[in-house]
């Protein structure tokens, strides 16, 4: 029997919209927290992933203390050349959490499951990554940045570097549990810019009526493994449609309503969509994550 091809949409366009805001009203400094790269609201409490050591961080909503949750060994930080750089996270129907690494090298293609009582596995899955890179069809490695579960899909985001594109790509959810990497769909986005840098997707939350809440940064760094200046971060919606659907971001901004400098790697939505939090990745181990509060206008 013949495989069905993977469907790929006509790129769709983001647009900046006006209607749209994201302000910061309070942050909190995370010491414990370095490279923080996605957010998961577990229970009641929110889940920082770590996109430098092998260590996930249980945060309280109210204290902010931190607990931290250590995946394989000691869980300190590593070089760069060493971390896993697991940069999504995502809750399957069983209760697991399955953190996901980006795949921009081998030694990144690691996915921890967690499970209800914090319970890890961690596995290898390089013929995933191999399936998604296949799919980009852009010869690089890809470099996922975020995840959600639609329906019996795992969706994964892929951020843009070099010649790779800003993209979401669908799986068969069983993936997640071994099944085989099979690629349903591929929808390709053109997000626009900051300053004249272009915009990559660095996290994504699903809401409850489809609609999905996506953080961008503008970064200027040549490939999906170096590190560069950041100029500004963006909150938009990615509305799905039986064309491909549409988006639309606003800059983030800070509490003096000027453009926030913080480069925002993770996202945690309220229900009804009036506000959320966020999570800073400074790209540098001396430098403790921040949980920014947000407030959000127009993503009812």
């Amino acid at each position: 029997m013949s495989r069905r091809r993977a469907s790929v949409s006509a790129p769709v366009r983001a647009l900046e919209d006006p209607s749209l805001a994201a302000l910061v009203v309070a942050s909190h400094p995370l010491p414990a927290v370095t490279g923080g790269s996605a957010l998961l609201e577990v229970d009641g409490q929110l889940l920082a992933i770590h996109d430098d050591a092998f260590r996930v961080s249980w945060i309280d909503r109210t204290s902010f203390a931190v607990t931290p949750l250590l995946l394989v060994g000691d869980g300190a930080a590593l070089a760069k050349p060493n971390k896993p750089d697991f940069e999504s996270a995502v809750r399957t129907p069983d209760g697991a959490v399955h953190v996901l690494g980006s795949g921009s090298t081998e030694k990144r293609c690691i996915v921890a499951r967690i499970d209800p009582g914090n319970a890890v596995t961690l596995r290898q899955r390089q013929a995933l990554y191999r399936s998604i890179q296949k799919a980009l069809a852009s010869g690089e490695r890809p470099n996922i940045e975020g995840a959600i579960v639609a329906g019996e899909r795992l969706r994964l985001f892929n951020r843009s570097a070099g010649s790779t594109p800003n993209a979401s790509v669908d799986l068969p959810l069983p993936v997640l549990h071994g099944g085989e990497p099979r690629v349903l769909a591929l929808q390709l986005f053109e997000l626009g810019t900051l300053e004249g840098v272009g915009l990559g997707f660095t996290d994504v939350a699903l809401l409850p009526d489809g609609r999905s809440v996506f953080l961008a940064a503008a970064e200027d760094a040549p490939d999906a493994i170096a590190d560069g200046p950041v100029l500004g971060s963006v909150v938009g919606l990615l509305e799905p449609s039986a064309n491909g659907g549409g988006a639309r971001w606003t800059r983030l901004l800070g509490s003096d309503g000027r453009p926030s400098p913080y480069k925002v790697e993770g996202v945690a939505i309220d229900r009804g969509a009036r506000g959320g939090w966020l999570l800073t990745d400074s790209d540098d181990p001396r430098v403790p994550a921040m949980l920014l509060r947000v407030e959000l206008r127009g993503f009812v």
